[in-house]
């Protein structure tokens, strides 16, 4: 089966809130510009430290 994309814009603090909640998986995602790439990490990385703190 093929996968296919779907281009979609969110804003930032959704997509971190869903992050967050494990709603939503970094395998799921993807940048399509560099710009796009590093808030995608920058988001990223600050939930895996979110869920780290206690």
């Amino acid at each position: 089966m093929e996968s296919r994309y779907l281009k979609i814009e969110i804003r930032e603090d959704t997509l971190a809130l869903l992050l967050l909640q494990r709603r939503l998986v970094a395998e799921e995602l993807r940048g399509l510009t560099p710009r796009a790439r590093r808030q995608l990490r920058r988001l990223l990385l600050n939930s895996l430290l979110s869920r780290s703190a206690p």
